[in-house]
């Protein structure tokens, strides 16, 4: 597996649209927050002519899609950070030039809709993606200091990376919730629940065998993220999983039972899968937010409560 050098201070980042839309003076302010950051900065040609289908598409799934071929094959920008998620990204899938994108690999970071990327690129290209901080939604204006910490160890040189969550008062990190005990190892995939349900079936659906399992979402109704996760199953996801992380999951309720919380449904759902499952990391829609590296290998001991990184 490829871990793409480190992007450093005075580098190029460059900015990716492959989803929402973005106005023009919000741009202008996620430039000019990376570049007080100490980065130069490329921004995407969706974003630069304004492009905006119906409120929610930043331009066509090709011209998306060609802005990420540029990116990857331009020898100036040394990362891509996408500026935020929404719709739309699975669209740029068919488009995408992925032996020019395996040819120059880069730091490339973003969660949500952006789930499709992470773990195609990192599956079919063959080096690391980052489910961390994207520019608008966290780096503008949520930029907190374990949020950046986080980013930057993760994207740094290590060998072994010890993923915690944010300490609290005590000054020790906030503990995971062990939903089944055990130790499993496999390279770390996954995302959104949402778009990774509306990958099954695709030519770009992970292959999940041996793997461990990062799941995450935000503000979905339980009964949708049952049907998700089912879809999910059906499709023989799970079979050959070898463990799964449970991310945040905020503003994600049951309005036909409000009692029926979505950490008694996340036990119910992976308990009886048989393998190590640990809930509460710090990472998704939710602020701070952690980075994983997607495509690393990953080793959790969900009876000690850590989980590691090792570059294998």
């Amino acid at each position: 597996m490829i871990y793409p050098r480190t992007l450093q201070r005075g580098g190029c980042i460059g900015i990716a649209a492959p989803a929402f839309p973005m106005g023009k003076e919000r741009v202008e302010r996620c430039v000019k927050r990376l570049e007080e950051l100490g980065y130069r900065v490329k921004t995407a040609r969706v974003l630069e002519e304004e492009k905006n289908f119906h409120g929610y598409l930043a331009g066509s799934g090709r011209e998306r899609a060609n802005d990420l071929n540029e990116m990857f094959a331009d020898p100036e920008i040394d990362g891509i950070i996408c500026i935020r998620g929404g719709y739309g990204s699975s669209q740029v899938m068919r488009y995408l030039d992925y032996d020019l994108i395996r040819e120059n690999p880069k730091v490339f970071v973003g969660y949500s809709d952006i789930t499709n990327l992470l773990n195609a690129f990192a599956q079919t290209c063959g080096f690391v993606t980052y489910h961390g901080p994207m520019v608008s939604s966290n780096i503008l204006e949520k930029y907190d200091e374990y949020t950046r910490t986080s980013f930057l160890n993760t994207i740094g040189e290590w060998d072994c990376l010890e993923f915690q969550n944010d300490s609290g008062e005590d000054g020790q990190p906030h503990p995971f919730e062990a939903i089944t005990g055990g130790t499993a190892e496999g390279r770390l995939l996954g995302g959104n629940v949402t778009v990774m349900g509306r990958m099954m079936g695709t030519f770009y659906q992970p292959d999940a065998k041996g793997a461990i399992v990062f799941l995450e979402d935000v503000d979905e109704p339980i009964a949708s993220l049952d049907m998700y996760l089912t879809q999910m199953e059906n499709a023989g996801f799970f079979e050959g999983v070898r463990g799964i992380l449970l991310g945040d999951y905020s503003g994600c309720t049951n309005k036909y039972g409000e009692e029926y919380l979505v950490q008694e449904f996340l036990r119910d759902k992976f308990s009886r899968f048989g393998i190590p499952v640990l809930a509460g990391l710090q990472v998704g829609h939710c602020a701070p937010t952690g980075t994983l590296p997607i495509g690393a290998w990953c080793r959790m001991d969900a009876d000690s409560g850590k989980i590691e990184f090792q570059k294998k």
